[in-house]
């Protein structure tokens, strides 16, 4: 790559720097450039936007105004919705060329083009509209009973296709779930459930690269795998977090509640994990031989998943519909 500041752009430069050396109009995924970022993209790179303001062209071409205008404005746009405008290019220095001007290669460009690459999932703290879901309630019930006790529900949220759950994650898209519980039977076994629920865990969210805490507090935190993301699910569960009771109601306290995700799996050429989300919510208790704790336990268990998509000040909605159920 003959790309040098201060020197005059080839066409081959520009084509690293648009496309990664390509010039068919498809993006390499081993050298860092614009397209692998702002378009389709592979993994948990890929905005899924439109390229054409990229162009592409011959090796041996003339690179035009029209066409490195085409390719710092798209950059810019990435710069902005990566980390604001204040890391936008400035204009002028060849960005506001016009037709017939020379263009002469500056460093700020490539430095530029690694950056978003390194930033693929960075978002400006900026979001797009929420969707707000419908409670969706569950009946958590065991009878009186001093054996182990479990009870498992779940919930998913499936996108239009795998490419369109990865554009949704890696532009800064996510997830929302709000829990909470009613007391059916007023035992105070019911009231340790509702509590773990709504006040210990209250609400998590899922994006890309990892899942934020809790916004509940109390209880024990047994586990919090707060690095599972989009990106980390497999076929298999994987807990997000589990809460046990602290309840002074009962001399053990081995009530918890623990919320688990899987995905369905890669479903396109594109390097996905899965175009569904399955999440699994258990309530639980541990064996024991105190009378004192076997309470009946009847609770209505809601789960409410916020859709949060990315920003569109900079971005097209492609997400396509995303349905919770």
């Amino acid at each position: 790559m003959a790309y040098v500041s201060a020197g005059t752009i080839q066409m081959i430069d520009y084509n690293y720097l648009a496309w990664g050396g390509n010039t068919t109009g498809t993006y390499s995924g081993t050298i860092n450039n614009l397209a692998m970022v702002w378009g389709t993209g592979f993994g948990y790179k890929g905005y899924g936007q439109s390229v054409t303001p990229i162009s592409t062209a011959a090796a041996s071409s003339t690179v035009t105004a029209t066409q490195w205008a085409g390719l710092v404005y798209t950059l810019n746009k990435t710069l902005a919705h990566q980390s604001g405008t204040a890391a936008q290019l400035a204009t002028g220095s060849n960005i506001g060329i016009t037709a017939g001007a020379t263009i002469t290669a500056f460093a700020n460009v490539s430095s530029a083009i690694t950056s978003v690459n390194t930033n693929a999932n960075l978002i400006n703290n900026t979001v797009g509209s929420t969707t707000t879901g419908t409670v969706n309630n569950t009946t958590v019930a065991w009878a009186d009973s001093t054996s182990a006790q479990s009870y498992v529900w779940n919930r998913t949220v499936t996108f239009a296709s795998a490419d369109q759950a990865r554009y949704f994650f890696n532009a800064g898209g996510y997830l929302n779930i709000v829990l909470t519980g009613t007391n059916l039977n007023a035992t105070a076994r019911s009231t340790d459930v509702v509590t773990l629920l709504q006040t210990n865990i209250g609400s998590i969210r899922i994006n890309a690269a990892n899942n934020g805490a809790r916004t509940g507090t109390g209880g024990t935190l047994t586990s919090s795998n707060t690095g599972i993301g989009y990106w980390a699910t497999t076929t298999a569960n994987i807990s997000l977090i589990k809460v046990t009771s602290t309840s002074a109601t009962y001399t053990y306290t081995s009530d918890a509640v623990e919320i688990f995700v899987k995905s369905n799996g890669v479903q396109g050429s594109n390097g996905d994990v899965g175009s569904i989300l399955t999440f699994y919510f258990v309530a639980s208790a541990s064996a024991q031989t105190n009378s004192n704790f076997n309470d009946a336990v009847s609770v209505t268990a809601g789960v409410r998943i916020d859709v949060v998509k990315p920003e569109t000040t900079y971005l097209a909605d492609v997400w396509g519909t995303i349905t919770v159920a």
